[in-house]
């Protein structure tokens, strides 16, 4: 048994696909992945070199895309704070994932990268 990584691509509310590398802002808040079938999920967070604000991006689950909670087992929110790539995220049996600025001060920018680890 190996694995495979795969870039993800964030799909909008009607289902369309994005670019898989995506501006994160105070207006654009949010982007959906479906993960169906990945174990794992790793984040790269970047920050343009302009962005003097800060914000925290919430990483929120949903088996039908409508209502979001917080992952299962944790209790308590995941949040990031920091640039950089993330630890690995378990989200066996999810169907979808959202990466969400929860948090701002000022305008804020982030690039986020998404990638999924199947075993296969």
């Amino acid at each position: 048994m190996g694995i495979r990584v795969d870039i993800l691509t964030p799909q909008g509310d009607s289902g369309q696909a994005f670019n898989p590398t995506v501006m994160l802002s105070s207006i654009v808040s949010g982007y959906t992945y479906k993960v169906q079938g990945y174990s794992s999920v790793v984040a790269q967070i970047d920050a343009p070199i302009d962005s003097a604000a800060a914000g925290t991006i919430t990483l929120q689950c949903s088996q039908d895309g409508c209502s979001w909670y917080n992952l299962p087992g944790s209790g308590t929110p995941i949040e990031y704070t920091a640039t950089g790539v993330q630890l690995a995220v378990n989200v066996e049996g999810l169907i979808f994932i959202r990466y969400q600025i929860t948090t701002t001060s000022g305008t804020v920018e982030y690039m986020l990268t998404v990638t999924g680890v199947a075993n296969v």
